[in-house]
């Protein structure tokens, strides 16, 4: 935590220097080449003007500019591919995404290191306040989130939205909690020497098999995510063996674990809790050839080559982490000057209200709508697949004054915002963490004002009312470990 893990000058010139040779050779037009080396400029400044990996905004700006654009790039090179293939309006696309990355760096150069005093999150002091919240969270996110997935399947089957569908997604985030306070005490407790226990495993393993019945493969990675930040924001060592069992997982994922998901999306009948569950058992029971799952789930992204930046067949998981591509589909269809405006942030901001506070509210967030616009998905359909960042998003609203707003002054914003409010050292600062970084890498401007204001009441919220109810429990013979006592860390 110590180590800026800032990019020196030598670094992003050897980067920038490979990109642009690897891109010319590969027949990328140097107008394109040239607009891609000025954006990677900015993303490498603006990386340093955060922070770098010392604070939540350096980690969440990364891991959106990994998506979005970084990524691809070096991807391009190493597959000698055109990176102005397979986009629409390349060299507009690149024009705004440097444009975009030029308003961010002034942005956070301006006014990044600005902090505002605001209510922070009330975090665990002792090992015993530890264990006690660890208690509670377990036992109320799992009951919320078995709420969720549970008006989650019936809405996706038709069903309405409701009070209880909004409970869950409050208080589901405190198995994520529970989540990071294990592996905190099992840090602490074995003063660096491991990381992970039976009360971190029982959280992890729920969490992925609610993922693998929703078939949804960012979920099924986010336990694990939030248990690789836990680790590192609490100064923890990674030994060979941690590293080995990563890679290892990785490949599991992607080789096996992501097309069973894709594949189980199209043969599993919308149904309620029970029927998903059952046809999940079903079609890990009466599992077909490998090659046909396969087959199956790159179908699904190679309909057609406006889904696909990659020529190379099999990149269909890497065209997901390459979001230039998406994005230009919405840049090119509001090019000709149709701007769409706030109808997609109404839909955002309508949706994301409880039930209770509007019972009319729409089912779906903007993704369909946003598809539609881009013509991904037909006008019948109602992909909530579709994903496109704030960057496409804000032109395809407002066009260049959106780009520059958003840009310069709502990224910005929302890092300020964050730092403010957490501290990543500590139990909560790590949830906001990973549902920071998780949620901007590929971020709408819909999921932007929400990254600005529930999210982080969420967690306040929540923060106070578990560590209230634990502040009233007696406690007898306490132990005296504090938050802010680093644990000896083994090399």
């Amino acid at each position: 935590m110590n180590r800026p893990f800032k990019i020196t000058a030598g670094m992003l010139f050897a980067a920038v220097t490979f990109l642009v040779a690897g891109e010319l050779i590969s027949g990328t037009a140097p107008e394109f080449v040239v607009m891609m080396a000025g954006t990677i400029f900015c993303i490498a400044i603006t990386f340093n003007l955060l922070g770098g990996f010392r604070t939540i905004s350096g980690i969440g700006f990364t891991g959106f500019a990994l998506g979005t654009i970084v990524i691809s790039q070096f991807a391009k090179v190493l597959f000698f591919e055109a990176a102005d293939k397979n986009l629409e309006a390349p060299y507009l696309t690149i024009k705004v995404y440097l444009v975009f990355f030029f308003c961010l760096m002034v942005g956070t150069f301006v006014y990044g290191r600005l902090r505002i005093r605001l209510l922070k999150p009330l975090e665990p002091e002792t090992a015993r306040q530890i264990d006690l919240q660890y208690d509670v969270s377990l036992v109320v996110g799992l009951f919320a989130s078995g709420l969720f997935a549970y008006y989650e399947a019936a809405s996706g089957s038709g069903g309405q939205a409701t009070g209880g569908h909004s409970v869950g997604v409050a208080l589901s985030g405190l198995l994520l909690f529970s989540l990071v306070l294990a592996v905190v005490a099992r840090i602490r407790e074995s003063d660096g020497k491991h990381s992970f226990g039976v009360k971190a495993f029982i959280p992890w393993i729920v969490m992925m098999a609610f993922a693998l019945v929703r078939t949804s493969r960012g979920s099924f990675l986010l336990p694990s995510i939030f248990y690789l930040l836990t680790c590192y924001s609490s100064g923890y060592r990674f030994k060979k063996k941690h590293y080995i069992a990563g890679v290892a997982g990785l490949i599991v994922f992607v080789a096996f674990i992501s097309p069973f998901e894709v594949y189980a999306r199209a043969n599993i009948d919308a149904g309620d809790l029970n029927g998903q569950i059952a046809g999940t058992i079903g079609l890990i029971r009466t599992l077909p050839s490998w090659e046909t799952v396969r087959q199956v789930s790159q179908g699904g992204a190679q309909t057609g080559s406006r889904e696909e930046y990659y020529d190379r067949p099999g990149t269909f998981v890497l065209s997901r982490l390459s979001a230039i591509r998406a994005d230009s589909n919405m840049i090119n269809a509001t090019s000709t000057g149709f701007h769409y405006g706030f109808t997609a942030l109404k839909i955002d901001a309508l949706h994301s209200l409880p039930h209770f506070l509007y019972k009319d509210k729409p089912q779906e967030d903007s993704a369909g709508y946003l598809g539609r616009v881009t013509g991904v998905n037909p006008d019948v359909v109602e992909n909530g697949e579709t994903v496109i960042t704030a960057i496409s998003d804000s032109y395809g609203a407002f066009g260049w004054l959106g780009v520059v707003i958003v840009g310069g002054l709502v990224f910005p914003g929302c890092f300020v915002l964050y730092e403010s409010l957490f501290d990543m050292r500590k139990p909560w600062g790590v949830v906001a963490l990973g549902g920071f970084a998780f949620g901007l890498a590929e971020a709408s401007m819909g999921s932007m004002v929400e990254l600005l204001t529930r999210a982080p009441l969420i967690l306040i919220a929540l923060s106070y009312t578990v560590g209230g109810l634990m502040s009233m429990i007696p406690v007898k013979g306490d132990r005296g470990m504090k938050m802010t006592d680093a644990p000896a860390t083994e090399a």
